[in-house]
């Protein structure tokens, strides 16, 4: 783990070298042609009244604690489980407010590295905090399961969304008062088309424009298993990649890091099952 961990760090001292500290060219370029200026969540609240009467009009959804727990979702609530997945949110608030940033991506180098709990738990952690409006989109769309993970039964496919046929009014879902909801609930055979298109492209600045979100989280595909994610990561400001301790090998991670480099911002890394004292399991960022 501690080699892990050591070439992890190496790697963006590494990247940050080669990049001289500034943005790839297709992650400013990207974020020019979005061209949505950030607005504080407080003063949409307060002034947009339009804004409001959207969010509330979402159709509500309730979660079953007991399923959360079992689905290893525990950012419902503040509490001690909560707390590696709260520093995480405060670390990434930080760091895209510092950068007048929306969009997140998280994604990792293959499966079960845990992307898309910890999407999920930080949307969750998102959502407590009432000044802020957020968003959560399952774009892994050859194999959804935010809806599973929530316990939510029955989700509509995304694709009539992305290709502008249905509205985010139809499509959505909201837990709480800030916390907005895009679920896929149809695997799809070959969305890479689809991802790269000008419709999902106006698609999402439609929504971002209409709803203000003050961040907005995407679940998408690991890296090295298809192009999914690299057909979608020109929409997004930054990227956060999931690591496995006991599992992500240092060249595969290197390899998912120089590809997400080239299309967004990397926003750091999650070391996820870092086993340490008495067995206990964290997420550790570094970035």
């Amino acid at each position: 783990m501690e080699k892990l961990q050591a070439a992890i760090e190496i790697a963006r001292r590494k990247r940050e070298a080669e990049r001289g500290d500034t943005p790839p060219p297709s992650a400013a370029s990207a974020q020019a042609d979005r061209a949505v200026p950030p607005a504080p969540a407080a003063a949409a609240v307060g002034a947009d009244g339009g804004t409001n009467a959207l969010w509330q009009a979402l159709p509500q959804v309730g979660l079953d604690h007991a399923s959360l727990v079992h689905a290893r979702i525990l950012s419902q609530s503040a509490s001690q489980e909560s707390t590696p997945f709260d520093v995480l949110r405060t670390k990434i608030l930080y760091q895209m407010r510092q950068n007048g940033w929306r969009r997140l991506a998280v994604t990792s180098p293959l499966p079960k590295c845990g992307k898309t709990t910890t999407a999920v738990n930080l949307a969750l952690a998102l959502g407590r905090q009432p000044e802020l409006r957020s968003m959560l989109f399952d774009f892994d769309l050859r194999a959804p399961s935010v809806a599973t993970l929530l316990g939510l039964e029955n989700p509509p496919s995304i694709m009539p969304l992305l290709r502008g046929e249905r509205g985010f009014a139809d499509h959505g879902r909201r837990i709480g008062a800030n916390l907005a909801l895009a679920l896929s609930g149809t695997p799809e055979t070959d969305p890479t088309r689809l991802l790269m298109a000008d419709t999902t492209r106006d698609t999402l600045a439609r929504i971002q424009g209409d709803y203000a979100p003050d961040i907005m989280i995407f679940d998408l595909p690991s890296i090295l298993i298809g192009d999914d994610a690299r057909a979608f990561l020109q929409h997004v400001d930054c990227a956060l990649i999931l690591a496995r301790a006991d599992q992500t090998r240092y060249g595969d991670f290197d390899s998912c890091e120089r590809e997400v480099g080239e299309y967004t911002n990397v926003l750091g890394v999650v070391l996820n099952g870092y086993r340490h004292g008495e067995g206990k399991v964290d997420a550790e960022t570094h970035g």
